[in-house]
């Protein structure tokens, strides 16, 4: 196994929206050429730069990159095709159809949809990715995919994972691949909206479930050197970055993932989180919905698969929650980090949103002392400057430790409302019951808000004018991105001085900690920034350098590192730094296990909370 090593008060206009898009529906694609985009468009070619004739992400505004973000959700959410995505067109827009296109033709998968899942990019140990040439072509012709356009096979270690009983074998696999059931093994989020009791076909109904992929660009480069197998050179990267505080230069003999020096494509990751829809949620046409693949126990306990279509097979229809974008860009080496929601996670007792389509917080949930109340019961992170990295602390205690969980028992779901289960055997979390999620710990800042409304505005605008009624994407709102580094050089809150609370920038709690509900739903991961303690597998998360190893000189940790400059850095970016970059994978969380300790094997619902699968994205 590898060595681990207070709110904006204001905010201001966004620009004008501008359709670029042309009326010809038969031309909708046709401009697939990836050119930077000022403000927002809806076109099928995703933005390549942040702020290119301004000096890039580091002197971008926080408007700018939400502009940037809304800018690849709609072209990355534009229909695949031609063919509905079939054979030779992965990562390829329609050119026939139109943005959020209801109609048949128009139905199959989105274009991040057929992105390559992590297990078509890193199959188990003893597997070629499916579709790689054998034997390899001599000499290798231009722009070769390495197979890359294979239609999806899911092949694990133990390498067949077969259909559930009762589940007929499909000539083609579904493009989602539902094979996670937690966030990197620290909790299970769970929707207490879904009323269905467990069945014949699925054991949670209620779970959220998870997926990753990635795009031709980091195929490409891992399967043309064979990465895959366990062959990664991710250990050597991540002495390189320990030693150097910085990326390595070389990446033949290096993971450093394009662009660089021998591609100038961007390399893009998707992360979403998919669950089953109730039948109000079915009817309301709020809900992106598409065929997916998920796994159970089968009757010798090994992994099974269902899939659920379009319509309803087994009487679930599953419906997209959360989208994580991110890409890394030229001027963006740590990659851009962006986030979306559906309208609807967050629901009081009643039911009712807690925020509105846009992010603004409609209804304010009661809270008991001490205030906010983000969850109930109250959690709070344990942290002091004398452990040591073998000690607990640091630890996730309940508010106060007598404090009851949100339901007497974990038989008893809640209603409505959105909660987790901190997995057990995570000494450091609370891990006897559920918790109830009542609001954000950070509001969407205002300047994400504004941007929202204006982006909703396109939608409908560009929608009226293609004759589309309803665009489900009018319901999915950006929670927030990050687009630079940011050093936090004391342990504690982030956002306490004024430096910390820029609202025109990324220097503000809500984008510091980016986090998305459905997805960094637990104290650990919606405030995270240094790293995760896995010494006493505590699973929290902690600023003090003292509680890692390999020791560092100060006495914060740093997580992501850049020309030679360490970082505090908190939520998504700051995540990926301490799993993904530290780990030798160039911040790709995907990239960073290469099987050499563990095959990849789907995870399936546990009552105990987390499944505790070898996969690789889990907690190191």
């Amino acid at each position: 196994m590898k060595k681990a090593w207070p709110r904006p008060l204001v905010g201001i206009l966004v620009v004008a929206a501008v359709i670029t898009a042309s009326l010809n529906k038969r031309s909708l694609a046709k401009n697939t050429k990836s050119t930077p985009t000022p403000g927002l468009s809806i076109t099928s070619s995703p933005p390549t730069e942040l702020n290119p004739s301004g000096g890039g992400p580091a002197n971008a505004t926080l408007t700018q990159a939400a502009q940037f973000a809304w800018n690849e959700f709609f072209a990355l959410n534009w229909p695949a095709g031609p063919q509905n995505g079939q054979q030779g067109q992965r990562d390829t827009p329609s050119s026939t159809c139109a943005f959020g296109d209801p109609s048949p033709a128009c139905a199959g998968p989105l274009v991040w949809q057929t992105f390559r899942g992590k297990v078509e990019i890193f199959p188990g140990i003893t597997q070629q990715p499916n579709g790689y040439p054998s034997p390899t072509p001599t000499p290798i012709p231009p722009n070769y995919s390495w197979g890359y356009d294979a239609l999806p096979q899911y092949n694990y270690d133990p390498p067949t994972v077969n259909p559930c009983p009762g589940q007929t074998a499909l000539s083609q696999a579904a493009w989602i691949n539902l094979d996670e059931t937690d966030q990197i093994t620290l909790d299970s989020m769970y929707a207490g909206v879904v009323t269905a009791a467990p069945s014949a076909f699925n054991s949670a109904p209620q779970l959220i479930r998870f997926m990753a992929k990635a795009n031709r660009a980091e195929y490409v480069y891992i399967a043309s050197r064979q990465w895959f197998g366990g062959n990664a050179p991710t250990g050597n990267t991540a002495t390189y970055v320990q030693q150097n505080h910085s990326d390595p230069t070389d990446p033949n003999n290096y993971v450093l993932l394009p662009p660089n020096s021998l591609s100038n494509t961007n390399t893009i990751e998707i992360k979403a989180g998919w669950r089953v829809l109730n039948p109000s949620e079915v009817s309301s046409g709020r809900f992106h919905t598409a065929n997916v693949r998920y796994y159970e126990k089968g009757s010798s306990s090994n992994p099974c698969y269902w899939e659920e279509t379009q319509p309803a097979t087994n009487g679930e229809v599953f419906g997209l929650v959360a989208l994580h974008i991110i890409q890394k860009t030229p001027s963006a080496p740590y990659f851009i980090y962006a986030t979306f929601e559906q309208a609807d996670n967050i629901l009081d007792t009643q039911g009712r949103p807690i925020e509105d389509a846009d992010g603004n917080v409609v209804r304010v949930p009661p809270c008991l002392p001490p205030l906010p109340c983000p969850t109930t019961p109250l959690t709070q992170l344990d942290d002091t400057s004398t452990v040591n990295p073998n000690s607990v602390p640091p630890q996730i205690a309940l508010q106060p430790p007598s404090a009851q969980y949100c339901t007497t028992g974990t038989n008893m779901p809640p209603k409505n409302r959105l909660y987790y289960l901190n997995t057990k055997g995570k000494t450091g979390l609370p891990t006897a019951g559920y918790i109830c999620v009542n609001r954000r710990d950070n509001n969407i800042p205002p300047v994400i808000v504004s941007v929202n409304s204006a982006a909703h505005g396109l939608i409908r605008s560009y929608s009226a004018q293609h004759g589309i009624k309803n665009s489900v994407w009018q319901y999915y709102k950006l929670v927030n991105v990050q687009y630079v580094p940011i050093n936090k050089n004391h342990a504690g809150p982030f956002g306490q001085g004024q430096a910390e609370n820029n609202p025109l920038t990324g220097s503000n709690p809500n984008s510091y900690y980016l986090a998305n509900i459905v997805v960094e739903t637990n104290h650990s991961l919606q405030l995270f920034s240094g790293g995760l303690v896995a010494a006493g597998s505590t699973g929290s998360n902690s600023d003090y350098s003292s509680q890692f190893s390999p020791p560092q000189s100060q006495p914060i940790h740093q997580d992501v590192f850049m020309g030679g400059t360490g970082y505090n850095m908190g939520g998504c970016m700051g995540c990926h730094g301490a799993q993904g970059q530290s780990q030798g994978g160039d911040f790709s969380v995907i990239v960073a296990e290469d099987f050499n300790s563990a095959p990849e094997v789907p995870a399936t619902p546990s009552g105990a909370g987390a499944t505790l699968v070898p996969r690789n994205r889990k907690l190191r």
